[in-house]
């Protein structure tokens, strides 16, 4: 992928009409929102990879996120040559479908920026053994309780 002169990356339409990086059809919209997802997605990865991540793992799924935007985008193609009645009913199904596209984006990156933040080693286990020491507690009180004065 180029950069275009505006800064942006400039995307392979991948057999898409040129217009809908502009046109205001549904399918449009739904072509450039999902492809905004996966920019997204990708720039939280740099941001990541900034922060000392490795993150070839990360980009493996960001890969195969983008090989299923290329059947999303033929499946919007399909659904834009369909009958009006019919088409707005399977780009309203196709618009579902890119929101766990556009989550499953969110949380690739999401994970990637995770594993730049400092994990305290030790941290969780202590917090597990007093709050397991509380509870002891507590059931002791509670047998107490059940003997009686």
């Amino acid at each position: 992928m180029g950069i275009s002169r505006l800064g942006h990356r400039s995307r392979d339409p991948g057999g898409v009409p040129r217009h809908w990086e502009t046109s205001q059809s549904v399918a449009g919209d739904l072509h450039r929102r999902m492809h905004s997802a996966l920019d997204r997605t990708r720039a939280t990865l740099a941001d990541a990879r900034r922060c000392g991540v490795p993150t070839e793992h990360f980009e493996s799924l960001c890969d195969e996120l983008e090989s299923a935007a290329r059947i999303m985008d033929e499946q919007l193609l399909a659904a834009s040559r369909l009958p009006l009645r019919i088409r707005h009913r399977t780009l309203l199904d196709l618009r579902y479908r890119i929101v766990d596209l556009e989550r499953t984006g969110e949380r690739i990156g999401r994970t990637a920026l995770d594993a730049a933040a400092p994990v305290a080693g030790g941290f969780e286990d202590t917090l597990r053994r007093i709050n397991e020491r509380l509870d002891r507690h507590v059931e002791a009180r509670h047998e107490l309780g059940e003997l009686g004065p």
